[in-house]
C-alpha cells in the first residue's frame, strides 16, 4: 500500500485527524460509506 488515510470528520470510533495505516483497514474504509470521511495521504518513503 502506497499510502495512508487521514480521518476528517469522526466515524466508527475514530476522531478527526486519525492517521489509519493498516492496509486492511484501509481497503474496506475505502470500499464502504465511510471513504468520504477520510483523505489519502502518501507514505513517506526511507
Amino acid at each position: 500500500m502506497l499510502f495512508h488515510l487521514v480521518v476528517l470528520k469522526p466515524f466508527a470510533g475514530y476522531s478527526r485527524g486519525d492517521l489509519i495505516t493498516d492496509a486492511v483497514v484501509v481497503e474496506d474504509i475505502l470500499a464502504g460509506p465511510q471513504k468520504g470521511f477520510v483523505v489519502r495521504l502518501m507514505q513517506k518513503e526511507g
